[in-house]
């Protein structure tokens, strides 16, 4: 009778036991794109896809006081992994700076000047950026589209339901702010992901990431079993 006792205890504790909270990993997309390019994207079980999407920064703005206001729906009394997708994983290395999530992971992005690419290095030696001025963005559609058909080889359409955040000064700003970046110190706990045919930053400038055979730089959408299944590989880690 003891045994059986024991043994129903045992069995309504594994039922009834209180449940750790999942760990929320909170996601920052690309440049100009909503958070929608995660939605594919699968996380093992124990942790939660949490999304911090674009606001319109305000004129004159800093890097750093917008990285601060993006931070504001992050819980950091609690455990919490950031995740930063191109332009995402900029804002996610300058909350480096006063958050400590227990890993950060870049994604299609770059991590250290050696990785800058050399057309945002001339735009900054050339201060090309702050000199377009405002009302050039105002042709949003025609940037766009042509960016898209040259670099991604897609017509807008049919990326027309994520590239969202479009309005003229967020656009001005962002250009400026990821082509004057510079990386100061590498985030602890840092991961990279990264395609091998990223049309932005190239792979073979890299160091230390979790290649993606042929991955682009719309890999996130592309190949979101592949990026799925690095992400269970570090989120798994006890590092």
């Amino acid at each position: 009778m003891k045994l059986i006792g024991k043994k129903l205890r045992r069995w309504l504790w594994t039922i009834f036991k209180p449940r750790k909270p999942d760990i929320p990993v909170y996601f920052i997309s690309g440049m100009c794109y909503n958070c929608k390019v995660f939605d594919s994207i699968i996380l093992p079980e124990g942790y939660c896809k949490k999304y911090i999407e674009w606001i319109i920064p305000e004129p004159d703005m800093s890097l750093a006081q917008y990285a601060h206001k993006m931070a504001e729906s992050i819980d950091a009394n609690h455990d919490f992994v950031l995740v930063g997708y191109s332009f995402g994983a900029v804002i996610m290395q300058e909350m480096n700076r006063f958050l400590h999530p227990m890993k950060n992971i870049i994604i299609s992005s770059f991590k250290d000047e050696k990785e800058i690419p050399l057309l945002f290095k001339a735009v900054k030696k050339t201060h090309l950026a702050k000199r377009i001025p405002l009302s050039t963005y105002s042709h949003t559609e025609f940037i766009v589209d042509a960016f898209n058909r040259l670099v991604y080889k897609k017509p807008t359409e049919t990326l027309s339901e994520y590239m969202t955040v479009t309005d003229p000064l967020y656009m001005k700003w962002a250009v400026e702010a990821i082509t004057q970046w510079a990386p100061a110190n590498r985030c602890p706990n840092l991961y990279h992901i990264h395609g091998t045919k990223d049309q932005i930053f190239s792979y073979g400038q890299l160091t230390d990431v979790y290649p993606i055979e042929g991955g682009d730089h719309l890999m996130v959408l592309k190949d979101a079993d592949a990026v799925s299944s690095i992400l269970k590989k570090i989120l798994s880690s006890a590092k």
